[in-house]
């Protein structure tokens, strides 16, 4: 009996967290960044604010810990968001921000809502993508050989990969 009410009190608890997670908005990612050094990640979500895109900070950049902390989550530090993994807001409209990254200012990257899901745009191969994921091939500590941009083509949703030598 006692089993049955320890499961049950469980079942709820995990019930109301899932109820909760999604009344909150829970995170929605964009896109993540991988490097050849490590299975951390860096993770782009969306950020939103008061039910809305959040213009002036649109994407939420932390670590997302795999190897020694799985599954710990840290803040960037100064020092990355400014040198490696931030982003600076190049234009704004109704409910979408268009972006650069700090490392990559190349490309930009349209955050906005497609067919009620929060995405990522971005030109790859001359198409516009979802962008799912950016890898990065190191050669060593501070020193990148190419960066591969991923993701699916808007229209006809073609796995597409583009590699871009440092």
């Amino acid at each position: 009996m006692t089993t049955i009410r320890t499961n049950y009190f469980r079942f709820l608890i995990l019930g109301l967290f899932m109820t909760l997670s999604l009344s909150m908005g829970a995170a929605s990612r964009l896109f993540h960044i991988s490097r050849s050094v490590n299975k951390n990640i860096v993770c782009y979500d969306v950020q939103m604010k008061n039910g809305a895109l959040d213009l002036e900070k649109p994407i939420h950049v932390y670590w997302h810990n795999n190897e020694d902390r799985p599954g710990a989550e840290d803040e960037l530090s100064a020092i990355q968001r400014k040198m490696a993994y931030g982003y600076k807001v190049k234009t704004t409209g109704t409910n979408e921000a268009t972006v650069v990254l700090t490392a990559y200012g190349k490309r930009t990257i349209k955050v906005c809502k497609r067919s009620g899901k929060w995405v990522a745009l971005i030109n790859i191969n001359g198409k516009e993508c979802y962008l799912s994921e950016i890898y990065v091939k190191c050669k060593g500590p501070m020193s990148v050989e190419y960066v591969e941009l991923r993701g699916k083509a808007v229209n006809g949703g073609s796995k597409q990969i583009e590699k871009v030598k440092a």
